[in-house]
């Protein structure tokens, strides 16, 4: 967090700061992971071959974990979209309005593209400006800069971005583009910065300010897993250790079935598999694999040999139960044939009991974060007369479990409860079909319809 803007974005200062090094560079590794690029994270990969081996040789086994949990999280928020709320009217303006906003602004996706960034980064940042309405972007956290007091409370948002090195009067340098988040204003700078050293030469230059028309900053910003510490938490910390095992042991054990997929083979000296020097010495040739069958060894064949490869697999099988646990998922996550066609909704459920507990703890950030995300935005477009925007006094989401439906438990449990007189017609349709407002009347009308006929 940066305490003084103007005492870090003055000439001779470095650009990033100091202070904000560690986590661009845990960002940078993450990313990598992310994508795949484990070699450059991973360095005891690279060690796993002598450099005498080909280079087409050198299969390295990635096991993408980091990317296949983040994107896990963020479909068991958004993959199954919620519905936001601010009228039990469908027909309102205030309803009509907030569901033309999330889809003008692709709303959903941009909150399930953050959740990535939370996992991966610890933090997702959505900015909002105006282009004809509201747009919104998801920020990479590596171009944030939270700025705080002295308690360690955010007072405003950097954005902060360098283009790429040009060359003006044969020194390369760097543009930087600043963008600041107050409350009500947004303030826009540049500089530039020395592409060798990294230091800001002159600045600001092209200072600009916006008033926004309302009280609150235009960047919303989710954790991951909040602390006393304030110190951000990634999906991705605590697993390393266990991933980097697993695809460093799964290749060695590729390279051992490597090498026995081509057995050598044991052949009499007089097999015409072998020539001899002028002294009568054998000559081996290696690209052959072929050995000589000293007298008296038996019949000729391959030659075998037993790599002990079980202990192998029970400890990568070791690594994926840890695995499991330090997540917080479970097998049934990602390997869903296994439990069935005949599992009901409430044995997934419980089978998958750990990772939705943290879906709930996900789901406490993200609710009051996206009611106040639709307000925010929803006045920012009332404020620049954006036309048919109105207030939004409250928001309600009603969030889904990510999970597949059950349709036949759904109707039993329906058919139990209205037995009983507990629920009734109207209640009965939203709850099997999820219908709501017009839908739903008409719905019902022809129920009845059809009941006084039979």
């Amino acid at each position: 967090m940066i305490r003084d803007l103007d005492s870090v974005l003055q000439p001779g200062k470095p650009w990033p700061p100091i202070s904000e090094k560690d986590r661009l560079t845990t960002y940078e590794q993450n990313e990598a992971l992310f994508n795949g690029d484990h070699t450059k994270v991973f360095q005891v990969l690279l060690k796993l071959f002598s450099s005498q081996v080909a280079e087409y040789n050198k299969l390295i086994i990635i096991l993408n974990w980091h990317k296949r949990l983040s994107t896990l999280w963020a479909d068991f928020l958004f993959g199954e979209q919620p519905k936001a709320a601010v009228s039990e009217n469908p027909e309102s303006p205030e309803q009509k309005y907030v569901d033309d906003f999330i889809d003008r602004t692709h709303y959903w996706h941009r909150q399930h593209t953050r959740q990535i960034d939370v996992s991966r980064f610890g933090h997702g940042i959505i900015e909002g400006y105006y282009e004809a309405g509201c747009k919104l972007q998801v920020v990479h956290p590596s171009k944030y800069f939270p700025i705080g007091d002295a308690f360690g409370r955010t007072t405003a948002h950097l954005i902060a971005w360098l283009e790429e090195p040009e060359v003006v009067e044969h020194v390369q340098q760097r543009r930087l583009f600043c963008r600041i988040h107050y409350p009500g204003r947004i303030e826009s700078r540049e500089y530039v910065v020395s592409a060798a050293s990294g230091n800001i030469i002159t600045g600001p230059e092209n200072v600009s300010i916006k008033e926004t028309g309302i009280n609150e900053p235009l960047v919303s910003v989710v954790e991951n897993l909040a602390t006393s510490s304030g110190k951000l938490v990634d999906d991705y910390h605590d697993l390393d250790s266990i991933i980097k095992r697993m695809e460093a042991r799964l290749t060695r054990v590729g390279r051992i079935l490597d090498v026995h997929s081509e057995p050598l083979l044991v052949l009499p000296e007089d097999s015409g598999a072998f020539s001899k020097t002028e002294t009568g010495a054998l000559v081996y040739d290696s690209k052959r694999r072929v050995l000589e069958r000293v007298a008296g060894a038996g019949d000729p064949g391959y030659v075998t040999w037993e790599g002990q490869l079980t202990a192998a697999f029970q400890e990568i099988e070791t690594c994926l139960k840890q695995l499991y646990a330090l997540s917080e998922t479970t097998e049934a996550c990602f390997e869903p044939a296994k439990l069935g066609a005949q599992v009901s909704g409430t044995a997934l459920k419980l089978m998958l009991f750990i990772p939705l507990k943290k879906v709930d703890r996900l789901k406490m950030v993200a609710d009051p974060t996206t009611k106040a995300e639709i307000k925010r935005f929803a006045a920012f477009e009332k404020a620049r007369g954006f036309a048919g925007a109105v207030p939004v006094e409250a928001v309600s989401v009603l969030w889904q479990d990510g999970l597949p439906e059950d349709f036949n438990e759904t109707v039993a449990n329906v058919a139990s409860l209205k037995s009983m007189c507990l629920i009734w017609d109207e209640m009965a349709l939203k709850m099997l079909y999820k219908l709501d407002g017009k839908a739903l009347q008409e719905a019902l009308e022809k129920l009845k319809s059809e009941n006084t006929i039979l």
